[in-house]
């Protein structure tokens, strides 16, 4: 049996307890493309640093694919004055010179450009597309898929980020999302979320079925020849659901998020190295997290 936790007293910062946080590759990507609300980061999870050439979670042959529209975020044009705007009215930029501030947006420009290295948009796309659909068994006809380049100081992490948005959707609309690795096309994680902002009341979490429910969400991800080699929950609470880590054959790791009745996977985490301790739980505390 694991240990469940139990409801934080205080208001929650829901994204932040449930230790799924935007931060590291995507950021950038988020950033800039303002159809992600910064509550939606309690379903979207970002990649761990990548480090290997060649993921087990690529998806061979990815084939560009005519059933959905391709918009690549990096070729739009950006309002510098707006960008100068928010960054003048981060804490960090308080008292911050028009130079300082010129050369932090020539900097955040210059990270959302691919390189001659990279994979295009349409390309990132069918990889990410790929992904979603071994994941959710989505039908993407019709869709829209906004790419969002990300350019890391950690070697080897520059990533995609494409979001696939349903015709004619609304706020309970279902978005699915993939960040996948600019180079090789790899997954570095997976979710789907939409804008009701509705809090789950997962009951349960005891039962182990969380945890077979888990095991065979991420085993249709892996390729035949890597196998799951042991499992643990590293999070259990009503709010958001249950964690569990899965630790595969050839030495990665990948994680999933499951909440509802039905033990949807609201999330997946690639960890090519292995599991770092990144979703483990931290309790909400009057100082803060952990």
């Amino acid at each position: 049996m694991f240990k469940i936790i139990p409801p934080a007293k205080k208001v929650w910062i829901y994204g932040a307890a449930t230790a799924i946080i935007i931060v590291s590759s995507s950021t950038m990507a988020y950033a800039l493309n303002n159809n992600i609300p910064e509550t939606v980061s309690a379903n979207v999870v970002s990649s761990a640093n990548v480090t290997k050439g060649n993921s087990q979670t690529q998806i061979s042959n990815a084939k560009i694919s005519t059933e959905y529209k391709v918009v690549d975020l990096s070729k739009q044009k950006v309002d510098l004055t707006q960008l100068k705007d928010e960054l003048k009215h981060k804490a960090v930029n308080a008292g911050v010179t028009p130079e300082k501030l010129d050369e932090e947006c020539k900097t955040i420009l210059a990270s959302r450009v691919p390189g001659d290295k990279d994979i295009s948009a349409e390309q990132a796309a069918a990889y990410a597309a790929a992904i979603l659909k071994k994941a959710y068994g989505v039908d993407f006809t019709g869709y829209t898929a906004e790419a969002s380049f990300s350019k890391n100081s950690v070697p080897n992490s520059d990533n995609w980020t494409v979001i696939f948005h349903a015709p004619n959707e609304n706020k309970s609309t279902k978005r699915y999302l993939a960040s996948v690795n600019s180079v090789t096309g790899s997954m570095l994680d997976a979710s789907v979320y939409d804008l009701s902002y509705k809090v789950a009341d997962n009951k349960n979490l005891q039962d182990p079925q969380w945890v077979k429910t888990a095991e065979d969400d991420i085993a249709k991800l892996m390729p035949g020849n890597v196998t799951i080699t042991s499992s643990k929950v590293v999070g259990a609470t009503p709010q958001t659901g249950v964690s569990v880590v899965c630790q595969l054959s050839d030495g990665s790791a990948c994680a999933v998020r499951l909440t509802g009745d039905n033990k949807e996977a609201a999330a997946y985490r690639y960890f090519p190295n292995g599991y770092d301790g990144s979703w483990d739980y931290h309790p909400v505390t009057a100082n803060g997290v952990g």
